[in-house]
């Protein structure tokens, strides 16, 4: 059961990470300034990567586990429903790779210009 929801942790924080990140260039780009990117940018990003690569971990850790206690690897908790969102959480986590250092990527441009005029004339 942890499987599935670690990955829809993560796929909740990606999701959210992404909104947020064009709700803060709407809003710069009206207000025609650099603004700061704010802390819970980062924190939904950083929280897409911790909850995918648990959901990873977790079922890596209870597929050893079973295997060496000798149990078949596709019995009781391994069925294709844990499977299927152990697939998706390896695909959130590039994608929250990206969003990461597009993340990083902004606050830098951001901190250079500062309070600058975003928009020209």
């Amino acid at each position: 059961m942890a499987v599935p929801l670690l990955s829809l942790a993560a796929i909740g924080c990606l999701i959210t990470a992404v909104a947020l990140s064009s709700a803060h260039i709407h809003h710069q780009s009206a207000s025609c300034r650099y603004m700061a990117v704010p802390w819970t940018h980062f924190a939904f990003a950083y929280g897409a990567l911790l909850a995918a690569a648990s959901a990873l971990l977790v079922h890596l850790v209870l597929s050893r586990a079973a295997r060496r206690d000798g149990f078949r690897p596709v019995s009781g908790w391994q069925s294709w429903l844990p499977t299927f969102f152990v697939v998706i959480a390896g695909l959130v986590l590039p994608l929250t790779a990206v969003v990461i250092a597009l993340t990083h990527k902004d606050a830098a441009e951001t901190a250079r210009h500062l309070g600058q005029p975003l928009c020209e004339g």
